[in-house]
C-alpha cells in the first residue's frame, strides 16, 4: 500500500509540473478577462484609521484590500464609486447592512476565491476594536 501511495503522489506531482510547464493555448486565453492592472499599492496607505466609530475604532487594512481587488477602480471607480479617494468621516452601519460601502462585499454571500467574505452584520468585532484602558 505504501509503494502504491508513493507512486500515486509522484505521478500527481509530475502531472501537475507538466501541466504548468505547458505554454498557454489559444482556447485557454478566451476566459473572462481578469483585472490586468494591479493596484498601485505604493500609493495606497497600509491602513486607514477611523477613530470616531461608536463601537470602537476601525483600522481598515487598505493595502491588503487593494492587493486583493487588484485594481483601484473596483472600489474607487465608475460613475458611483463605493468610496471617494480621500478619507471620509466614516460610514453608518445601516448603510453597510443595506449593501453600501464595505457592505457591498461584506454581505456574507460574496466570495474571495473559495472563501465566503464575512458579513458586516454580526461580525462587528472583526473591524471594531475597543481601546484597552
Amino acid at each position: 500500500m505504501r509503494k502504491f501511495w508513493s507512486l500515486f503522489v509522484i505521478c500527481g506531482a509530475l502531472t501537475a509540473a507538466y501541466i504548468y510547464a505547458q505554454p498557454a493555448r489559444a482556447e485557454d486565453k478566451k476566459e473572462a478577462p481578469k483585472a490586468e492592472a494591479k493596484a498601485d499599492t505604493k500609493e495606497a496607505p497600509e491602513f486607514i484609521d477611523f477613530d470616531k466609530a461608536k463601537n470602537g475604532n476601525v483600522k481598515f487594512p487598505h493595502k491588503v484590500h487593494a492587493e486583493v481587488a487588484g485594481n483601484c477602480d473596483v472600489c474607487h471607480g465608475g460613475e458611483t464609486p463605493l468610496f471617494k479617494k480621500e478619507k471620509s468621516e466614516g460610514m453608518k452601519m445601516k448603510d453597510m447592512y443595506e449593501g453600501k460601502g464595505c457592505g457591498s462585499c461584506h454581505d456574507g454571500k460574496k466570495k474571495q476565491g473559495d472563501k465566503v467574505i464575512f458579513a458586516a452584520k454580526g461580525g462587528c468585532m472583526k473591524c471594531h476594536k475597543k481601546e484597552k484602558k
